[in-house]
């Protein structure tokens, strides 16, 4: 437990130093008003973290068990968001607050908005309880896009390149979700991360400054973007925009739905084939253009004449899960919504900033099936062969990964169902089941798109739903339910 609470307190350091780094933002942007609320943000995550850290850092080995990572992971995930939610909050309560404000700042007098802002954004969902984003203060806007940045290449990740936690640095990289390796060493692999993750985060604002976007704009959409996280300035989302900018956003969700090691070899070695060299990516190819195609084709027959790109930037976010909007899919008939939820729940690749239950998973278990019917056409003389990614597999090997993708394929769809059961409970007015599946979906995993359920006037068990959806995906479960598990088997030992 010491081990636990010492990495937790090393976690907290993180909404601290964010709070600071936007201190400027709030000078700047002569916004005043929120320099308290970001003080008392710093001075309460970095003042519990030092505590938290120097009481629980007397003669502690470092641990290298799985589950104390994952629970590790689960904690430290539920605990930052609350902490970040503390400058939205005291923002818009502010004595000082000018009374001209707009209405979508004083949503967030209600602590449930602001928590459940603070959990979309640090799980880089992109759902909001924001009204109208551009009415947003600038300092808001910025701190909405550096917790999604933040949240979109990993907390552990952060940690691990700058402090020495006292779990085993790769048991909390795994238990965030994250397997891969594109260095020598795990340290080699968080910095090549994040240096890929800066070089795109550039890339795309000056991307976007160039199509057409102001630099704030470019500044946020930039840092969103690439962190498939989804949060806007600008009202409508992407809407309002040209097709210049529309396409560069495509381009930026895309990029941000393909793995590191992926992007490390296209721009270390100079590899493009990198980019379809393996199944998943290969998968994401073929889901994007044919996905595209049939989601344009259910809107034609729907008589709903919507341009081809507005269809290919909607399928491009969903598959990403990304979030980034340009036209309302509220209006769009049960076929088409549910074929943006298939997609929404596999998402992007595995190693990515994106959410889903990921490609690589999707792509063992359509494997899985093949291998199903080969074996049993198989001829007594024929030996069956495990073929993914180029490699032969052994059949134990084989047998393990198709059982790992399954068994989280049973979990995320259970979570799903789950989420359905309590949103349906809710009765909301003019939602039909389908645009219910479609936001559970998106919240879990980590999408953003939303069929309007999420508003300010959600009740509050609607929002709850949400929030849990959204934290427990985006750590693929299993670091969620260790965490739930720990007072039951607590109890247990005690008895």
């Amino acid at each position: 437990m010491k081990t636990i609470l010492r990495d937790i307190g090393l976690f907290l350091h993180v909404p601290g130093m964010m709070a600071l780094l936007s201190i400027p933002v709030c000078l700047l942007s002569s916004e005043t008003y929120a320099l308290i609320p970001f003080l008392t943000c710093a001075a309460a995550s970095l003042g519990i973290g030092q505590l938290l850290y120097h009481f629980t850092n007397i003669k502690i080995k470092t641990s290298s068990r799985i589950p104390n990572a994952m629970v590790t992971a689960a904690l430290g995930w539920f605990l930052l968001p609350l902490f970040c939610a503390i400058p939205i909050l005291m923002t818009a309560n502010a004595p000082n607050l000018s009374p001209d404000f707009s209405t979508t700042l004083l949503m967030f007098q209600n602590p449930w908005n602001c928590i459940f802002e603070a959990f979309s954004g640090f799980t880089s969902t992109g759902l909001s309880m924001a009204l109208n984003y551009n009415e947003l203060p600038h300092t808001i806007q910025w701190w909405r896009s550096l917790m999604e940045w933040v949240g979109g290449v990993g907390v552990i990740v952060l940690v691990i390149s700058l402090l020495e936690p006292a779990t085993e640095p790769y048991k909390l990289y795994n238990a965030e979700g994250r397997n891969q390796r594109i260095g020598l060493t795990l340290t080699q692999t968080v910095k090549h991360i994040w240096w890929i993750y800066l070089i795109y985060t550039i890339g795309s604002v000056f991307l976007f400054r160039m199509v057409g976007m102001s630099w704030w704009a470019a500044l946020n959409h930039g840092m969103t973007g690439i962190a498939t996280g989804g949060f806007s300035v600008t009202e409508n989302s992407i809407a309002n925009y040209g097709v210049a900018v529309k396409l560069a956003v495509i381009i930026v969700m895309i990029l941000g739905a393909i793995s590191f090691s992926v992007h490390y070899q296209f721009l270390r070695r100079r590899q493009l084939c990198a980019f379809w060299s393996d199944n998943q990516h290969q998968a994401l190819w073929i889901l994007l253009l044919g996905g595209t195609l049939l989601l344009w084709g259910f809107n034609r027959l729907a008589f709903r004449h919507i341009p081809f790109l507005d269809i290919l930037f909607q399928w491009t976010s969903a598959l990403s899960t990304c979030g980034f909007g340009t036209v309302s899919v509220k209006s769009w008939d049960g076929g088409a919504k549910l074929l943006m939820t298939l997609i929404m729940l596999i998402g992007g690749a595995a190693g990515s900033t994106a959410g889903g239950i990921k490609l690589s998973r999707f792509v063992t278990v359509v494997k899985a099936v093949i291998w199903r019917f080969r074996r049993i056409a198989l001829l007594p003389h024929e030996m069956m062969c495990y073929e993914l990614d180029g490699k032969i597999l052994k059949e134990s090997e084989a047998n393990r990964r198709v059982e790992a993708a399954a068994v989280l394929a049973f979990l995320w769809l259970s979570v799903v169902v789950g989420g359905i059961f309590i949103l349906q409970y809710l009765k909301l007015p003019t939602y039909d089941l389908i645009d219910v599946i479609f936001e559970v979906a998106s919240a879990t995993s980590g999408v953003g798109l939303s069929t309007g359920i999420t508003h300010p006037d959600l009740p509050w068990l609607g929002k709850l739903t949400l929030i849990c959806l959204m934290w427990i995906g985006r750590l693929e479960i299993i670091p969620v339910l260790l965490l739930l598990s720990l007072p039951i088997k607590t109890l247990t030992n005690w008895k």
